[in-house]
Formats: structure tokens, sequence, C-alpha cells
């Protein structure tokens, strides 16, 4: 998957690779992206298990048109044997999970790279949060860069709310975006699927932040994740006036332009445009 591609996703959702019924639906329930998981939702006796499981699992995932991902585990006596499965099989990415070390990184964007397939980072820890710049910036085979909040809050003994998270959030999405990354996550708890206002609510402020999607660990939150960073129909249709506006006015020689009580200018109309592009209604 390249960046254009990974810009465009709005809900990922997470599917255990030992789950037959989730990986059977997983190709129903409305997400953009999928992610066969290998560690948090795999106990650690089943981790051979789901690694031997894993090819079957993408392939029948991928008949359906979904883009795959994997998550991995980052532990020394896992990682090497899980990264060798997983990019034996025809993914959209790996997800490397608690990314904190850019030498590690890039050994394992290298090993990627090689695979022709890209690398997403989940920045989950203090540590990576501090040095999200650092972790972006490491090497050109990252696609997307996630903030894992739960493990972040946990590291911090903290409740993850939108209070407590907000800083974390937007220095995560800030240096994703800053290098070209997609990114990913909520402003809040990533395991709250109870109240989905409040959750909508959490991804609305991610993307206020910058975060260009969010992963979903249960169904339920994925049409919530696809309204909150995808486009409405009001949205498409005051950015299509807003640029049909200015193009008339620099047709007749003006670089700014007043519309529904605000001046148009070149950075509105180009955000403008990026919506359009983003929901495939561009020029």
């Amino acid at each position: 998957m390249n960046l254009e591609q990974a810009h465009a996703l709005r809900s990922q959702l997470f599917v255990p690779a030992l789950s037959e019924r989730f990986v059977d639906k997983a190709h129903e329930r409305g997400a953009d992206a999928v992610i066969v998981d290998l560690e948090d939702a795999i106990a650690p006796d089943a981790k051979a298990d789901a690694r031997r499981a894993l090819p079957e699992v993408v392939r029948r995932i991928a008949a359906h048109g979904m883009p795959v991902f994997v998550r991995v585990n980052n532990d020394p006596a896992l990682l090497d044997e899980d990264l060798a499965a997983a990019l034996a099989t025809p993914l959209a990415g790996v997800f490397l999970p608690k990314a904190e070390d850019p030498a590690q990184v890039r050994a394992v964007a290298e090993r990627t790279r090689q695979a022709g397939t890209g690398l997403v980072l989940l920045l989950e820890t203090p540590p990576a949060v501090l040095r999200a710049e650092a972790l972006c910036a490491c090497s050109d085979e990252t696609i997307g860069v996630v903030f894992g909040s739960e493990d972040y809050a946990n590291a911090l003994g903290v409740v993850p709310t939108m209070e407590s998270m907000h800083y974390a959030a937007h220095a995560v999405a800030l240096a994703a975006r800053a290098h070209g990354r997609a990114a990913w996550g909520v402003v809040g708890s990533l395991a709250e699927f109870g109240d989905l206002a409040l959750l909508g609510r959490m991804a609305r402020a991610a993307r206020h932040a910058g975060f260009t999607g969010a992963l979903a660990i249960h169904p339920t939150q994925v049409p919530v994740f696809n309204e909150a960073f995808g486009a409405s129909d009001q949205e498409l249709s005051d950015a299509a006036a807003i640029v049909a506006t200015f193009e008339r006015a620099l047709a007749e020689g003006r670089g700014a332009v007043q519309h529904q009580g605000r001046m148009l200018d070149k950075p509105i109309v180009d955000r403008a445009r990026a919506l359009m592009a983003r929901a495939g209604r561009g020029d």
C-alpha cells in the first residue's frame, strides 16, 4: 500500500488470527481495511498457532478485495518469526507495536521494503510520544503512524479520556503529518464501544487534530469512524461551491473573493480540494 492509499483509510478493523467467526465476517463489517492480529488478541501460548494460521487467514480476507495488514509482536522471542510469516503473505503492510527505537524501525523497514509492503508504527508509550518526530522521520517505508492510547494511558497510570490523551494524540498526529504519513487514532479510549456518541466525539476530535482515520477493535466502531473521518454530502457540496466560486474569481482576474460571509483564498480552496479528492470527487 502506498501513502496516498493509506491516507484514504477511514477505518481498519482488528481481527484475531485464530477467530474463525471474525475472519469469516471481516469483509462484511464496512471497514476500509482489516488488521489480522498476532499480538494482543492472541494468548501467549497460542502465538505459534496464530503464526501458522496467518497465510490462510490473510488469503481468505484478501480474496474479498480487502486490504490486509498484520500486527506482529514486538518481542525479541517473537518478532523475527512473526515478520517472516507476515512478509511471506500479500499484505498492505505490517503494524509494528511498541515502536520506540529508530534503529529498530529502520531494521524492520528494510525487511518490509524487500518484501514490497508498507510499515505502520504504533506509538504507545511515553518514550515513543516524546520521540514521535524522530520515529516518523527515520524511514521512508513508513506509510502510517498510530497513537496507542490504551497502552500509553496505562504507562502513565491514568484513564484514557479526551482530556488526558489530548497532548499525546496531538503530538503523534503532528509528527506523522509533518512527514507525510497517515495518522490513525482517537483522542481518548479506543476500547470504547458501549457509548458510540462518546466514541464519535473522540474520533471527531482526532480528525480535528490531524488524524486521517482510526483502528476499530469492535465492528460497531466501524461506521462511527467512517462517518467521523469521511466527508458528508453537505461538506462535499460546500467544498464544491468554494472551488467553483474561487475558480470564477480567478477567471475574472481576482485572487480572493467573498463566499457566504467569509473571504476565500488559496489555503481555504486547497483544503476544499483536498476534501473532495479524499472522497473521490476531485478533478
